[in-house]
């Protein structure tokens, strides 16, 4: 792909949905949408099955028509224009490589399809993007999954598409290659600069690829943003329990002031600062205060003296303990809630930090955030774990 047709493919790569929505009979699998993915982005809809990110995707590159809005790429109407009127393409999870051909006629397919019979240059172009320049007189089934994934990618972008559509393409790959595959993805999308939308149900890898990740929840977008700003400050508890994990403790807002919030919780007081709380913050209202296990210190009961002055804590006792390599998983009971998580890194691993054992969590108090009472607390959870994406996803 020359500069001149990668900038002119990047100048004209907006994504905009206004108000399309998506319904079957009485079924609505995406309600009434407003959404724009930045021209050159990595854009990621994230979401349990079911959720609506895949009928979203399909609606972008044609394969589903919209109930209701409209689809614009760049400044073009698209939304009655078939799929292969449309200035995109789409990697799918299964790659649908031809097995009969090797990879360069694999890649080098688009091409041909369209009656241009100088190819070698282009072709060279992609294989060395993706990195299989000596790979390509074999055929699919000698290659790795991952290989075959960036095969199938070479593929979709010889077509100079506007905006390369992913759906779920690294979920028939085993986990630490498709940890390698997302650092290659984003490799590619940063040589080529096209804007890249990204459908999957796994929130790590969301934020390891994306710019910017809309959680998606029900048919809706729940939460838009980039990824650090979604994990430190979601919005709902729906966002704080499915991008990672999030221990939520009720608590009644005591003395405000504009800079700090002084929760009850339990038999003890907790500080919020002001900023961090997404919910109203009357005196004796209800809250819930969020804090990720990360984010939490883990200290026996007999060195309780050497808490810093001016964090947050919590008495509790350890219930579990699970070892997963690089940190240990921690399971507290305490008087302001059950089940509190934290995530020690193993540097120096205190043994005395075992089942039964009493102990003090403690936090700076600004990695808190303030979320309103009135929704589940549990919102988010049912999601986790759910490899699969079925067919309205």
């Amino acid at each position: 792909m020359t500069d001149q047709s990668i900038n002119d493919t990047v100048a004209s790569g907006a994504v905009r949905l206004s108000g399309i929505s998506k319904t079957y009979g009485s079924f609505t699998a995406v309600k009434p949408l407003e959404l724009t993915v930045p021209q050159g982005s990595f854009f990621a809809l994230l979401g349990a099955s079911g959720c609506g990110k895949t009928t979203t995707l399909r609606m972008i590159a044609g394969l589903e028509e919209p109930t209701t809005g409209t689809v614009h790429l760049g400044d073009q109407d698209v939304t009655a224009l078939p799929p292969y009127k449309r200035p995109v393409n789409t990697v799918f999870q299964s790659y649908a490589l031809f097995p009969h051909l090797d990879i360069y006629e694999n890649v080098a397919f688009g091409l041909r399809r369209r009656g241009i019979k100088s190819v070698k240059k282009q072709v060279g172009e992609m294989l060395e993007l993706v990195q299989l320049t000596e790979h390509a007189r074999r055929k699919p089934h000698q290659l790795s999954g991952g290989q075959q994934q960036r095969v199938a990618v070479a593929r979709a972008l010889i077509n100079h598409p506007k905006v390369l559509l992913l759906d779920e393409p690294l979920g028939a790959l085993d986990l630490k290659l498709r940890r390698q595959m997302q650092l290659e993805l984003k490799r590619i999308q940063n040589e080529v600069g096209i804007t890249f939308v990204h459908v999957t149900h796994d929130q790590e890898e969301a934020m390891t690829m994306a710019d910017q990740v809309a959680v998606m929840n029900a048919g809706a977008v729940e939460q838009l943003g980039a990824p650090t700003e979604l994990y430190e400050n979601p919005g709902t508890t729906f966002v704080a329990n499915f991008l990672g994990t999030s221990n939520l403790i009720e608590a009644e807002i005591g003395a405000t002031s504009s800079d700090d919030l002084v929760l009850e919780a339990g038999d003890g007081k907790l500080a919020l600062p002001a900023g961090r709380c997404q919910a109203a913050t009357t005196t004796g209202g209800k809250l819930l205060l969020g804090i990720r296990p990360e984010k939490i210190t883990l200290t026996h009961a007999d060195d309780a003296g050497t808490v810093p002055e001016g964090r947050n804590r919590i008495t509790g006792r350890i219930t579990a303990t699970s070892f997963i390599g690089v940190s240990t998983q921690y399971v507290i009971d305490s008087p302001v809630a059950e089940g509190l998580e934290v995530y020690a890194q193993n540097i120096e691993r205190d043994t005395r930090l075992a089942p039964g054992a009493e102990v003090v969590l403690h936090w700076n108090p600004a990695h808190g955030f303030g979320l309103d009472a009135d929704q589940s607390i549990d919102a988010g959870l049912a999601g986790l774990g759910d490899g699969s994406d079925e067919g309205a996803a």
